[in-house]
């Protein structure tokens, strides 16, 4: 149950993300706060003995997400002092991921704040503050969608990405050997991108499918994976299935938007 519930979850956030994306990106920058505050709500992580380690990490997350999301959808605010040669970041009109790195930053100033206000020791320290910064770095790449949506044919691109994930998702729940399952994921993601590819009205072709459907499906495995792995042994909602699913979702992210910087590449 709890891979058919993260499975299920992820089909539905990138359903919200493909309807948000053919409205307004601000919208779509709404609804991926809400894969950024459940990779938030990750579960907590262990040391050796078995004991949890204190991780202040709900606030930095969120802050890197929103940082980052705010960031591609007003490039111009990177615009630095005379000199910094402001017009190449607002002159960028095909997406872009240039609020990762800030974002970054500013969820690690926040994790050093708030191990700061710690009053237990502040013991495994760099495991602490690791664990907050690994998740923020996720949040922040989920701003990918909307950075995809900026792009040539976006609204377009976010539905192939999104039928990617989601028929890999849905194959990796079969009971079968892994590895058969992975290819089967990796098979799915192709069909379902390439048949989205096929009908939407865009000037992509079937070929831009069977590139990005399967990559997008690996991603969005292998965040399912790493998440499920995290929250194993969880049994509330946000850990065992919201926590994997958003992760998922996260992950793909940063592939649909290089998916349409493709589409600058002839037939495709």
């Amino acid at each position: 149950m709890p891979r058919l519930g993260s499975t299920l979850f992820s089909v539905a956030l990138v359903g919200v993300i493909t309807l948000a994306a053919y409205t307004d990106p601000w919208v779509l920058g709404a609804a991926l706060l809400l894969v950024q505050v459940m990779i938030g709500a990750a579960p907590g992580i262990f040391d050796a003995t078995h004991r949890s380690i204190p991780s202040p990490r709900v606030v930095p997350v969120v802050v890197a997400g929103v940082v980052a999301t705010v960031l591609t959808l007003e490039p111009d605010l990177l615009s630095g002092a005379a000199g910094t040669s402001p017009d190449v970041v607002g002159a960028t009109s095909t997406g872009m991921v240039g609020g990762v790195l800030p974002a970054v930053a500013a969820a690690l100033l926040v994790a050093l704040v708030a191990q700061m206000l710690r009053r237990d020791g502040r013991t495994h320290l760099v495991q602490s503050v690791g664990y907050a910064v690994l998740l923020a770095v996720v949040a922040a790449l989920a701003s990918g969608w909307v950075s995809a949506v900026d792009s040539v044919d976006g609204p377009e691109v976010v539905a192939v990405g999104a039928a990617g994930v989601a028929g890999g998702l849905l194959a990796w729940t079969l009971p079968v050997d892994r590895w058969i399952c992975l290819s089967l994921a990796t098979l799915a993601g192709a069909a379902a991108g390439a048949a989205v590819a096929a009908v939407v009205d865009s000037s992509m072709t079937v070929y831009f499918g069977v590139v990005v459907g399967p990559a997008v499906a690996l991603a969005a495995v292998l965040g399912q994976i790493v998440g499920r792995a995290i929250a194993r042994g969880r049994a509330h909602a946000a850990a065992s299935w919201g926590f994997p699913g958003a992760m998922a979702v996260a992950l793909a992210a940063p592939l649909v938007y290089v998916g349409g910087q493709l589409l600058t590449l002839p037939n495709l």
